[in-house]
């Protein structure tokens, strides 16, 4: 599922609640069993080649950020976890998810350009602006209908009417490692090797969150280091 050099990789919704229950069960248990999964997907979805899809992709996002889960299960059991607000677990779960599938990313960043200029916006330019990235094709088409419903799910926009979006509130975030896991997808996925601390909340990304992050923290993904022009840069803790 190649289009010009990018990878899509993903055609089919995953409710956040059967990926959010899978990545419990991955931080109680240390295991994830798509047939579980496939049995909660099919309280959402009547089509088994449906289901089928979005368990095998709610498997490859938490098999493929394994390590990553395993870091926030050093800081959260399976009791605690369910006790963040729904609005810590469901940017847990879009880094996770752009991770995975950074066509979620891209979107994500083509919305925050145009939210820059107007407060609503089309899928008309959705459409032209993921095309020039992923070129204009009915795997595209796919793709992105089945991302924008989740992206309204986790809480960055809403749907104003059919096919016109806005952003929704600013999700703000109560746990520093999330705010963390935030910082450091964006870096990941947008190749930056670092990011300046003050330039935080100017980059598109963060449009659509209100981040906290204190440099005296104790850092488990990211290095922070001094810079000449102060402030320090935030890198990636490999």
């Amino acid at each position: 599922m190649k289009t010009q050099g990018k990878y899509i990789g993903i055609n089919q919704r995953i409710p956040f609640d059967v990926l959010d229950a899978a990545i419990h069960h991955y931080i109680q248990s240390g295991t994830i069993s798509k047939a579980s999964v496939l049995s909660h997907m099919l309280e959402f979805t009547k089509g088994m080649n449906r289901a089928e899809k979005a368990a095998t992709y709610i498997v490859q996002i938490v098999t493929r950020q394994q390590k990553l889960i395993d870091e926030f299960k050093k800081l959260v059991n399976d009791t605690s976890y369910l006790m963040l607000n729904s609005f810590d677990r469901k940017v847990f779960a879009l880094c996770l998810l752009s991770l995975t599938y950074p066509i979620t990313y891209d979107l994500l960043i083509t919305l925050a350009s145009g939210f820059k200029v107007q407060d609503q916006i089309n899928r008309q330019f959705i459409n032209k602006k993921m095309g020039l990235i992923y070129g204009s094709n009915r795997t595209l088409d796919i793709a992105l209908d089945a991302l924008i419903p989740m992206i309204i799910e986790l809480n960055t926009i809403s749907r104003v009417k059919t096919s016109l979006y806005s952003l929704s509130g600013k999700i703000s975030l109560n746990h520093p490692f999330l705010v963390e896991t935030l910082i450091y997808t964006d870096i990941k996925l947008s190749d930056s090797k670092s990011i300046l601390f003050e330039e935080l909340k100017y980059r598109p990304w963060y449009i659509y969150f209100n981040i906290e992050m204190a440099k005296d923290q104790h850092f488990r993904l990211l290095k922070l280091s001094e810079s000449f022009v102060g402030g320090g840069y935030l890198t990636l803790n490999s």
